[in-house]
């Protein structure tokens, strides 16, 4: 069974992180850990048997705090819960928390809330962009704006470097769960000399897990994620799934040039982010 990390700061904001952990463990055997990190509230005066206890209760109260926030969901969603639990840490860094907690206890993925519109960072949030550039384990980034609804399609969107090995754990992910998986590739004028209809049924021969492929020309006088939008609005997917390099910054290798625009399918669209295997 797989093991989902899926994070909350209490905010409403965080509720969409939540949400989708359990609508997709509804439809697939997961094992979810909700996760929450504070920073206590002690006076440096206390003595250390004090200091101790004052831990102790804080990390009680944060606990039952936490029980509470999630069976809310639960009651909210009407979903019968599966297996699950709930963690908290006192630490200083929710983001080192995070990834120190998901290491130490090998979670299969990290589900995290993104938060409102404007800038990139305002977008993903500091404490989610931080992870994703950070962590060894996929993340689900769930904007804040997520309704439930079931999972059916997953885009894969690849720069077909590594195809084979990528596709396979995007497959992996949705495996058991009925849902399409689609691949997206943005190729660039005179890349692609084949006929598309004979590449597309090519590919889908040798990855008989595709349905639909779409390429789509880069344009040259538009950004990466502009086209990528323009395409996710067309064929609306359930989630996106994307692998980003660890030697450059996540925002470079997505948002290409045009960092400053605010791209609306970050808050729309569930992504699933790997770490892309170095050659």
């Amino acid at each position: 069974m797989e093991k989902i990390l899926v994070t909350t700061d209490f905010s409403n904001h965080s509720k969409a992180g939540l949400r989708f952990a359990i609508q997709l463990a509804t439809q697939k055997e997961l094992e979810l850990v909700f996760f929450h990190c504070f920073q206590a509230l002690i006076p440096t005066t206390f003595h250390q048997k004090r200091i101790e206890t004052a831990m102790r209760e804080q990390t009680t109260a944060h606990l039952q705090q936490l029980e509470k926030f999630v069976e809310a969901l639960y009651k909210s969603m009407k979903v019968t819960p599966g297996t699950y639990r709930c963690a908290v840490l006192e630490d200083f860094s929710p983001e080192s928390a995070i990834l120190d907690y998901a290491h130490r206890n090998k979670f299969d993925l990290i589900c995290m809330s993104t938060r409102g519109a404007g800038s990139i960072q305002k977008i993903i949030g500091t404490n989610t962009s931080s992870v994703i550039l950070k962590s060894s384990v996929p993340i689900l980034a769930v904007p804040h704006t997520y309704r439930v609804q079931r999972i059916k399609t997953i885009l894969y969107a690849s720069d077909l470097e590594n195809i084979n090995e990528e596709l396979s754990k995007v497959v992996g992910f949705v495996q058991s769960m009925e849902v399409k998986v689609n691949l997206a590739h943005f190729y660039y004028p005179g890349q692609i000399s084949l006929d598309q209809e004979s590449l597309k049924a090519m590919w889908r021969q040798k990855h008989e897990c595709l349905d639909q492929i779409y390429l789509e020309k880069f344009q040259l006088d538009e950004g990466f994620a502009v086209q990528l939008d323009q395409l996710i609005k067309k064929i609306k997917p359930s989630m996106m799934a994307f692998f980003t390099h660890t030697n450059k910054t996540w925002f470079d290798k997505l948002f290409s040039s045009s960092r400053s625009e605010a791209y609306s399918f970050v808050t729309k669209t569930p992504m699933l982010v790997f770490r892309k295997t170095a050659k």
